[in-house]
């Protein structure tokens, strides 16, 4: 074997390993970056679902507030319709009070007309009497 060929071997050998080992590099790197990927869309997949997770935890305690205020809504009307009948009682009450004030005023003042005139038959009885 000649020398040349020995060197044009050993060069087509070491093309053949350094080829052989680009090529494992070549499939180790086009592996990570597979795994990459993968570990990627986990990762996306994951907060899609913590995305989720919240939104359905927002939507429950929207609803829990929807309920309470409701609820309260509820207890002010009742509370509000309490309130208009204590007005309508205090209303009445004071139309019923001012008639019976009216009353005992009418009553008062038939009580000292009656006096008034009494005094003065008096009066003028006593006036013809002692003429």
């Amino acid at each position: 074997m000649s020398k040349s060929y020995l060197q044009n071997l050993l060069t087509v050998g070491g093309l053949v390993v350094v080829l052989s080992a680009c090529g494992q590099e070549f499939q180790q790197v086009s592996q990570e970056k597979h795994n990459i990927d993968q570990q990627k869309d986990e990762q996306k997949q994951l907060i899609d679902a913590r995305g989720n997770e919240l939104k359905t935890a927002a939507d429950e305690t929207k609803k829990e507030a929807d309920v309470l205020i409701d609820a309260e809504k509820k207890q002010l009307d009742l509370d509000k319709k309490a309130l208009d009948q204590d007005a309508k009682d205090v209303d009445k009450a004071d139309s019923l009070a001012k008639k019976d004030i009216d009353r005992q005023v009418e009553a008062d003042k038939s009580i000292v007309d009656a006096n008034a005139d009494k005094i003065k038959k008096e009066i003028d009885s006593y006036a013809k009497t002692h003429k």
